[in-house]
């Protein structure tokens, strides 16, 4: 159940994240340039509109059907996406959410049914004109259908939302928002459902508080104080620097290990959010735009005129309020005697799972849900500490759900350990529980130093003594064809495929898979090379490892490139 939450929510945040600079690009025009704003200028006032109705949605919805069906995809939703946003009056926040998903499902389908049954030498055709007759169909569809049953929705949402304020009980949500948070659930809330929502109120009332529910730091920060001054152990001394990094660096995830230690702490941010958000409320606090990351430096810069104080205001008071009520906890806590508890994980099952060889780990992936905040900060601290001991390895962030293929070690938190064993089935997991300060990846870097410095020469030995056998296997002479006559970079891709399946690699699925991996992206590399393999949902179908070369001496067209030598590609692990 709770995969499946969040797997709906990345769906949604997923839409938005990587367009937060366009939102906050419009939330900078919109307090700089409109008449009460910093700097009033007619003329520019008049990109608010047309981003906020046309740019914003078509982002959300290209960004959506690439994630769902890729580049296709993303073509087919913004294309679709067109119909809701001239049929409606509104913003079309939520309808670009939905047809986006939507419009890459449909063509990824198309692909899939049509994939094999398309003529030699009309792919072109085929690809180029289904996509605009399914866009037409879908614009007209949202148009007529979607885009209507989307503004009757947003209208409830919007009258909801407003009576929820008028009536003085928004505090309460903070009851939701904080235990969701700490779930992990933060980038879902904030992106998915506050920020649509949010970006609505800018438009009738200049700012929205929206905005502030889920990004105030207040409420996190007052549990990190309190840990600093009445913890003990990891936790005191790790406590500083996430001060640091949680208020002005803006990853609130940083804190949420510390709560998940002593859950009671809850209570904290819980009153900490709900006090803040009744000054807002009484005050007409709001920002104009999403403060992502939510550091206190994108707050005041989103924050409109005259509204600084009761921002500002809002944060200091739910600081106080969180310090105060986790401070209690943590001295009754030392006072009863309790272990506090930070960060550890069992360290036979650490060396269990995790004992490496030099040049065995190559690249290694921070992964977090969204892949952007602390999976990112993670990813440079930990870089930074092994390029001090001179280890050789790359290391990178990304999102859970799209971890590269090459990846040797993912570095996540254990409530996305299933999530990255599917993303990465071939690599292995450092299971942590925060990105900062945790034993375990203290753990995990010894063992790398450790690899590193051990003796390779038995290593060596054995690399040489494998390889030929290794080589023949993968390529054998039956491999590799030559003086080939020039056909189509479908059949040239399939007759790589067909060698692949009859020698044992792969079995006849992963064919599909590399046709489906050439639509999505040219594997074209250039000076006549075309290296066609299978898409990371495929690993399933591979065997073994194998390589087939394909030689043609008039050459395969791959788009507007000619290839010589087609090399198709199966890595098993």
């Amino acid at each position: 159940m709770s995969q499946r939450i969040q797997k709906i929510g990345k769906l949604l945040s997923s839409m938005i994240m990587p367009n937060i600079g366009a939102f906050i690009a419009w939330g900078f025009i919109t307090a700089l340039f409109i008449p009460s704003g910093w700097f009033p200028n007619e003329n520019l006032q008049a990109l608010i509109d047309p981003v906020l109705y046309y740019l914003l949605p078509l982002l959300i919805a290209y960004t959506g059907g690439k994630n769902a069906g890729g580049e296709r995809g993303g073509v087919l939703a913004a294309v679709a996406v067109m119909g809701i946003i001239v049929g409606s009056s509104i913003p079309m926040f939520i309808g670009a959410m939905i047809v986006g998903p939507a419009a890459g499902y449909v063509i990824k389908k198309f692909d899939e049914i049509a994939g094999d049954k398309i003529p030699s030498g009309f792919e072109m055709l085929v690809n180029n004109f289904s996509l605009g007759i399914l866009g037409i169909l879908l614009a007209i569809a949202g148009y007529y259908l979607i885009g209507p049953f989307v503004e009757i929705f947003t209208e409830i949402l919007s009258t909801a939302t407003e009576f929820v304020i008028d009536k003085g009980i928004l505090p309460l949500s903070s009851l939701f928002i904080e235990p969701a948070k700490i779930l992990f659930l933060n980038n879902a809330i904030n992106h998915g459902l506050f920020t649509p929502m949010g970006i609505e109120q800018v438009q009738s009332s200049g700012n929205s508080v929206m905005f502030l529910l889920e990004a105030n730091p207040g409420s996190g920060l007052g549990v990190l104080l309190a840990y600093w001054m009445f913890s003990k152990g990891t936790a005191k001394n790790s406590a500083p620097g996430s001060v640091i990094i949680h208020l002005f660096g803006g990853i609130h995830e940083i804190y949420f290990p510390y709560i998940l230690a002593k859950p009671l702490l809850i209570l904290g941010p819980v009153i900490g959010s709900a006090s803040a958000i009744l000054v807002y409320v009484l005050f007409g606090g709001g920002l104009v735009a999403p403060a992502s990351p939510g550091s206190i430096f994108a707050i005041i810069a989103m924050t409109p005129r005259g509204k600084h104080l009761v921002v500002l205001s809002g944060v200091v008071i739910a600081t106080i309020v969180s310090f105060l009520i986790s401070a209690v906890i943590l001295r009754r806590s030392k006072k009863e005697g309790e272990e506090q508890v930070f960060g550890t994980t069992s360290e036979k099952k650490l060396s269990q799972e995790n004992s490496f060889h030099k040049g065995q780990i190559k690249k290694i992936t921070f992964a977090c849900d969204a892949g952007m905040g602390s999976s990112a900060m993670g990813a440079t601290r930990f870089r930074e500490k092994i390029k001090k001991e001179g280890i050789n390895v790359s290391v990178t962030n990304s999102s859970v759900d799209d971890i590269p293929d090459d990846t040797d070690i993912v570095v996540c938190q254990a409530f996305l350990v299933e999530r990255a064993k599917k993303s990465a089935p071939g690599s292995k997991q450092v299971i942590i529980e925060n990105f900062l300060n945790d034993p375990d990846l203290e753990k995990f870097f010894e063992q790398l130093c450790k690899s590193q410095s051990d003796n390779e020469e038995p290593d060596n030995q054995n690399f040489k003594a494998g390889t030929p056998n290794l080589a023949e296997s993968i390529l054998k002479l039956d491999n590799i064809k030559t003086g080939l006559k020039s056909t189509s970079k479908e059949n040239a891709i399939r007759q790589a495929g067909e060698i692949l399946v009859n020698n044992g690699y792969v079995d006849e699925e992963y064919i599909y898979a590399m046709l489906k991996r050439e639509i999505e992206a040219t594997t074209y590399i250039g000076s006549g090379v075309a290296i066609p393999h299978g898409t990371a949902e495929s690993k399933e179908n591979i065997l073994k490892s194998g390589i087939v070369v394909l030689q043609y001496p008039d050459g395969v067209y791959f788009d507007d490139n000619v290839a010589s030598l087609v090399i198709g590609i199966a890595g098993a692990g």
